[in-house]
């Protein structure tokens, strides 16, 4: 007597509803990203116009229409520390400190003329220091001061006389006496309270010497 077995009873599937947790997380999901990506959108968009150095600009430079160019760049929270572009520069704008060709203008790096704290200075230095310096390199200015007790052409150990001066202009062909003598005029802009110190190891026919700062022309 054979046995029967029980049919199977087909199963309908169901089609998810809006109840669904499952479709809940994926519409989710979905907003989620959308709304990230409108956001990055607008980030992208959020620009803001600045000055940017047409040329290097250097310590005591009058700063005009023409040493500057417009340029849109995101800052975020950093807006407020470089000039704006979104206005005329004041006739009165001078560079207190040097800004590379390419760089973005730091409000603090311009003021009114007063503010310009240095006064060009020729100064003979050794050629080879010189070479391959440019206008707006920065360099440390180092003096080897004659030997007074003797009558003979010594000098004394060399010490460092400022740090961090800007070159303001170096003649094309600037060189005199010998090869093994030869010296240079280097137009440096030296702050006003060391001027006179300059001035004084010239007199004394003190011998000067320019040291590049890292990353300047000619280091």
């Amino acid at each position: 007597m054979g046995t029967s077995l029980p049919t199977p009873t087909a199963t309908r599937l169901r089609r998810p509803g809006w109840r669904d947790p499952r479709l809940l997380v994926g519409v989710l999901l979905v907003l989620l990203a959308t709304a990230l990506g409108a956001r990055a959108v607008a980030s992208a968009r959020d620009t803001v116009p600045v000055w940017a150095a047409a040329t290097t600009i250097k310590v005591g430079d009058h700063v005009t229409a023409g040493s500057v160019r417009r340029v849109e760049v995101q800052l975020g929270d950093l807006t407020g520390r470089y000039l704006p572009a979104d206005r005329s520069l004041p006739d009165d704008t001078y560079a207190v400190r040097s800004v590379p060709s390419g760089q973005l203008v730091p409000l603090e790096s311009v003021g009114p003329r007063a503010d310009v704290d240095v006064q060009q200075v020729a100064v003979s230095v050794d050629a080879v220091s010189a070479t391959g310096l440019t206008a707006g390199s920065v360099v440390d200015l180092w003096v080897s001061r004659r030997d007074p007790s003797t009558t003979q052409e010594r000098y004394r150990q060399a010490e460092r006389l400022l740090t961090g001066v800007t070159v303001a202009g170096v003649p094309q062909d600037s060189s005199t006496f010998g090869a093994s003598s030869a010296r240079s005029a280097v137009l440096l802009l030296v702050p006003r309270g060391s001027v006179g110190a300059v001035i004084a190891g010239t007199d004394a026919l003190a011998r000067f010497t320019l040291v590049p700062a890292p990353g300047t022309p000619g280091s």
